[in-house]
């Protein structure tokens, strides 16, 4: 078995805890357990004796099947019997030692999901309030309390809080998750962005939708065109970059370069900043291979982790001999094999580099075979080696099992000042079971022991940065292409003149034509000097300032409604309308980017949907209520 995109400790964690889940349901389907009648004895019919599991399978095994007892007794309600199911589960731990209890974890986060679903969150709560003690931080548990305590409404949303922040403290210090817990909430920049540049490009062409036309359209008429293939022709232009096939950001671009004539400093200095905040795309297209990368394989997972299967000699055939002979000797301490474990700890005396592990493991064997002497001298031999908290913790389990208090009392309290974590996941295995256990060590992971497992399994796929691939190529070059451009266009207008639009009848004029660059030659003479035109022409230009105004109201009003923030900038409070319009794009890439759940690498279950997209619909929605509110307040 290779390790595929995972370890194979971690796929064979996930089918146990997948296997749990599904027995867990099946046997909480119905009504309480109660035991059938039995029917008439009948002869035992011949049939192929099968063998039994491997000693191996045991330990899955047995999880499984405490698994289904705690489940059971969660639905009946009765809390002697989950606390006789959490001893099971403490008493399994207690005699395979270190026993790591993901699998349970994992099909009690399956179970307490499958809860929810069916309209019983809190008997799913109670079943991970159960459970939570082997693995508080875990991210199927916290995920799946986060879950669960929405469904309770707003109350649940405020309270799930803490544990959204450990999750995602868990996947930003997870160096496997990292990457892909960046990707997806930094997703909303770069709908964010996109969301500026077309709102940007939108509002600029309303603001000077007459000169933007007449850059085409005074040509073509010049040629003799009818305005409708001049209109036909104007829409082939401002829609062919996405007719051609092209990103729609090329025709926001197009827009911004041809109206780069017309645009204000201020809008000058906006569609610039605009542009150059499109670099975050190739900027996250670099990082997605890192988020996509297969986390590295594990001794300590395939140690501690219980194994459906026993682990294949192929995935070990590269550790160096005294490697593979230590694992052999921590099957067979798992698999309380004394004797075995006993000869294999004593050949690895003075080979193996970790000369540690291996007396601490010899000196458990000893111990269980009765050799309590023996095991004295081997663990202050191990202890040589540095002190460990195992050892440390071992030597106070022999001296409080001899009723020496003191001594006890003194390597416990060295023990957890070495490691306080590890101490109280160990320390807690000794309620389990009255009699006396000590603890083996595992085989820890270095580079090399990682390396070879890797090389074993085939290697991993990891693919690298994107840096000459056309479409990561062109997602760079664009902006800046566009930018250049852009900054071409606007730098060639200041040395002539060039055509504007009045803003108060819309007409397209030349700025060397007028006193006033935002007025044309006509409303001048109409509104501020009040003279030069004849009756028939003053009506005519005051129905054209009429029907322009009312147009501009209209798509000020539409603005106001859809685009918060759009609506300023379109009458050209630039500032003031940015700092409205990009909170408002954030929200929405809150919403659309990071709301989905994603399932991590060596998980069998999703992250419950983003805090974000919560968030984000709340800021969408106030700042649409914002917005409107201008509509009231004018009408006022």
């Amino acid at each position: 078995m290779s390790f595929g995109s995972l370890s194979m400790g971690i796929r064979q964690v996930l089918r146990t805890a997948a296997l749990v889940g599904l027995m867990g349901q099946v046997g909480m389907s119905g009504a309480p357990l109660r035991e059938a009648p039995k029917a008439p004895a009948a002869p035992a019919p011949v049939t192929e004796a099968h063998p039994g599991p491997a000693p191996e399978t045991l330990p899955a095994i047995a999880l499984s099947h405490r698994a289904t007892h705690l489940f059971a007794a969660l639905s009946k309600g009765d809390p002697e019997a989950v606390r006789a199911a959490q001893v099971e589960v403490e008493a399994l731990r207690r005699t395979y030692s270190t026993l790591d209890v993901t699998p349970l974890i994992e099909a009690t986060a399956f179970w307490a999901r499958g809860q929810g679903m069916a309209g019983r969150a809190a008997l799913g709560l109670e079943g991970l309030q159960a459970v939570e003690r082997w693995a508080p931080d875990h991210p199927s548990l916290l995920g799946t309390r986060v879950s669960l305590m929405r469904q309770e409404g707003v109350r649940g949303w405020f309270w799930s809080f803490p544990d959204v922040l450990r999750l995602t403290l868990l996947r930003v210090e997870h160096p496997a998750h990292r990457w892909l817990w960046m990707v997806q909430h930094l997703g909303m920049l770069r709908l964010a962005a996109t969301l500026l540049l077309w709102g940007w490009a939108l509002t600029m062409g309303l603001r000077y939708r007459n000169a933007f036309r007449h850059l085409w359209e005074e040509p073509l008429r010049r040629k003799g065109l009818a305005p409708v293939p001049v209109a036909l022709i104007g829409a082939g232009i401002l829609a062919g970059p996405v007719l051609l096939g092209l990103d729609p950001l090329v025709a926001a671009m197009l827009w911004l370069f041809l109206l780069g004539p017309f645009l204000i400093a201020s809008e000058v200095k906006v569609t610039a900043f605009l542009l150059l905040l499109q670099l975050i795309h190739p900027v996250l297209a670099a990082m997605e291979p890192w988020s996509a990368r297969e986390p590295e394989p594990s001794l300590l997972t395939l140690q501690l982790q219980p194994q459906v299967r026993p682990v294949p000699a192929a995935t070990l055939r590269l550790l160096p001999p005294t490697d593979q002979a230590f694992l052999q000797g921590w099957e067979q301490l798992q698999n309380q094999r004394w004797k075995e474990a006993e000869a294999s700890f004593q050949d690895l005396v003075g080979r193996h580099p970790e000369q540690g592990e291996v007396l601490n493991n010899l000196a458990v064997a000893k111990f269980q075979m009765g050799d309590v002497a023996g095991a004295e001298k081997t663990f202050e031999a191990a202890l040589q080696a540095g002190p460990r908290m195992e050892i440390l913790l071992n030597q106070s389990i022999l001296a409080f099992n001899r009723l020496d208090t003191g001594l006890g009392a003194s390597k416990r309290d060295e023990a957890q000042a070495v490691a306080p974590e590890a101490y109280t996941r160990l320390i807690a295995l000794n309620d389990a079971q009255k009699d006396v256990r000590t603890y083996p060590m595992p085989l820890p992971d270095t580079p090399q022991r990682v390396s070879a497992l890797v090389e074993a399994a085939g290697g991993l796929k990891a693919e690298g940065v994107p840096l000459t691939e056309p479409a990561f190529l062109v997602a760079l070059l664009l902006p800046l292409l566009g930018l250049a451009a852009f900054l071409v266009r606007v730098r060639a207008s200041l040395r002539m003149a060039h055509p504007t639009q009045c803003i108060r009848c819309g007409e397209p004029f030349h700025t060397t034509d007028s006193p006033d660059p935002e007025v044309c030659p006509k409303c001048h003479h109409l509104f501020v000097l009040r003279d030069g035109l004849h009756t028939e022409n003053r009506k005519k230009k005051l129905d054209e300032v009429a029907d322009h105004q009312q147009t501009t109201r209209w798509i000020h009003k539409s603005l106001i409604v859809l685009l918060p923030g759009c609506d300023l900038a379109f009458l050209g409070e630039t500032r003031e309308g940015l700092m409205e319009f990009i909170p408002f794009c954030l929200a929405v890439g809150m919403i659309l980017a990071t709301g989905r759940s994603v399932r991590y690498p060596g998980e069998i279950l999703a992250d419950p949907t983003s805090t974000w997209l919560a968030i984000g619909a709340l800021l969408v929605g106030l700042l649409y209520v914002r917005s409107w509110l201008k509509l009231i307040l004018r009408r006022a």
